[in-house]
């Protein structure tokens, strides 16, 4: 039994999966690393620059909820 195999998707698999992979790691650490650095400045009395890296913890985490978001869509799409 010879099966079917379609190539375009596997090669688009290729180079998807590392970019989602890539995305998601740097979000989150731009989450990780902004919230550790906020509070250190906070402590230190560093107002602004615990705003900034609040700001970057913030954007961090909206990147990561809309690759979230986007991968569960895809997930869920038909074609």
């Amino acid at each position: 039994m010879i099966a079917a195999v379609d190539t375009d998707a596997l090669l688009e698999l290729a180079w998807v999966a590392p970019l989602a992979v890539l995305t998601v790691t740097i979000a989150w650490a731009l989450v990780i690393r902004g919230t550790t650095l906020a509070l250190e400045a906070r402590r230190n009395g560093r107002s602004v620059a615990a705003a900034l890296h609040g700001l970057v913890a913030v954007a961090g985490g909206a990147l990561f909820m809309a690759a979230l978001v986007f991968g569960l869509l895809i997930m869920i799409s038909k074609d």
